[in-house]
């Protein structure tokens, strides 16, 4: 298998050439266009069985069925995310956590499952679960907006909705931001407090804000 990211760092889309034999799966609706040999099949997003996958599905944001790209013969995959951003291919040898939305396709025999982020990941209007991936081989991650990489060692405070992903080595508190009057006048509201040391992705723009965004250009309802 062989993964190229085009038209980096924004608009990113993942070119995947498969050889005789090779798959791939992938979040549902991901597929911009592939082969004439490629097959597809739609199955459970969770290998673990169907309470898996429904724990995924409705606790972990994740789509219920994902699609796994199959080549008869040599043949190319195009995979895009929903939002205008990046895309990051990741050679996985053990575990990372992956922000819901993040998650564009990985290697078949990559175990998904979900974290629990806590009661304060609801009121901060962020998915409640993180995507836990595991085992080796490649998976790719999506941006909204462009990625930033950092190697923490020590302790490092992050905005929730700037969340792509971060390895195993790191824990995380979820926690406002400053006191009362910065969490609710200030713009900020809750933040991932992460201790440890491993890698930490973000995206450079917040998917909450946009929408509030929008929200706030909308012309006001007529009752």
């Amino acid at each position: 298998m062989n993964i190229q990211v085009l038209y980096k760092p924004s608009y990113s889309v993942a070119k995947v050439n498969l050889s005789s034999g090779e798959s791939i799966k992938a979040e549902a609706g991901a597929l911009m266009s592939m082969s004439s040999h490629i097959q597809m099949q739609t199955s459970k997003a969770q290998a673990g069985g169907i309470f898996k996958s429904l724990k995924a599905a409705f606790l972990g944001g994740e789509s219920f069925w994902m699609n796994t790209f199959s080549a008869s013969q040599s043949g190319e995959v195009l995979l895009a995310p929903t939002l205008p951003g990046d895309i990051e291919k990741l050679e996985l040898n053990g575990t990372i956590f992956i922000q819901s939305s993040s998650f564009l396709a990985a290697k078949p025999e990559i175990d998904i499952d979900t974290k629990f982020q806590g009661l304060k990941g609801f009121f901060s209007g962020e998915s409640l679960f993180f995507l836990k991936l595991s085992g080796s081989g490649p998976v790719l991650i999506s941006s909204y907006g462009g990625i930033e990489v950092l190697d923490v060692e020590g302790e490092f405070i992050v905005d929730t909705g700037h969340i792509v992903a971060f390895e195993e080595g790191l824990q995380y508190e979820i926690t406002k931001f400053g006191g009362w009057k910065s969490f609710f006048l200030g713009g900020e509201g809750l933040v991932a407090r992460f201790k440890g040391r491993g890698r930490l992705w973000l995206q450079s723009r917040n998917v909450p804000t946009l929408g509030a965004w929008f929200r706030s250009e909308l012309p006001p309802r007529k009752e």
